[in-house]
Formats: structure tokens, sequence, C-alpha cells
């Protein structure tokens, strides 16, 4: 087992899928959900060397964050996760880049990474639908 596969925080992925809406299209809704030990980081805005965009009309920048999951995570762009962060047990934050798959030299150096952001501004549902 490598250390990657041996994070600190308990992180829990809520999936998304995809059912008919009734108009003959398709709507999200609240897929399964699973925990995970990951590791999370914080990072900064989207760009790293400028003022986030916001900034310029006086509002707050988003918090983001990087976690880092074992290589058999199940998540996508459309999920979210939820994590206790600086003592607030259970906020929900949502995936904002396609989670991406690092693949080391051997197979005990894969992992996952994603990106996310918010920090409970989805509201009561964790999938934020």
């Amino acid at each position: 087992m490598s250390l990657l596969e041996r994070g600190r925080t308990r992180v829990t992925v809520h999936t998304v899928r995809m059912v008919a809406d009734g108009y003959g299209d398709r709507r999200p809704a609240t897929g399964t959900s699973t925990t995970y030990s990951a590791w999370v980081q914080p990072v900064g805005d989207a760009a790293g060397w400028r003022a986030p965009v916001g900034a310029q009309v006086g509002w707050s920048p988003p918090i983001r964050r990087k976690i880092v999951f074992p290589p058999e995570t199940v998540l996508d762009k459309w999920s979210a996760v939820s994590f206790a962060d600086e003592g607030d047990p259970g906020t929900r934050w949502a995936v904002v880049d396609a989670p991406r798959a690092h693949h080391g030299a051997s197979d005990r150096m894969r992992f996952v990474t994603v990106i996310v952001e918010g920090g409970g501004q989805s509201g009561g549902d964790p999938t934020g639908l």
C-alpha cells in the first residue's frame, strides 16, 4: 500500500447519475456516495499569478482545495465531495475540473487528483442539485 492511499482526511464523494426528466431529455440526480481516505491541500486561484476576477469588483474569491485520492476512486467532473474543513463538519465542495489520473513509475505511485471549490456554498443537498 502506498503512502498516497493513507490520507488523513475522510472525504465522501457524492456521484451524479443522469435520469430521464419526463420531457424526453435527461437531468442529473443524486447517485451513490462513497467515503475514501485522501489528502487535502489548499491551492490558490485558477490562474495563480494574478488576482481573481471577482476581487477586482470586491467579491471574495472562492476557496479551493486539491484532493489526492487513491487510484480506485470513482468520481467525475459532476461529482461533489464533502469533508470536515477548518472545524466545520460536512462542508460541501463542488468539483471544478475533471479528475486527473496520475501514473508513476510503479503501481504504488498511482493516484487521482481533483480540484474542488466552494466550502458550503452548494446548499443542503450534497450534490448541489
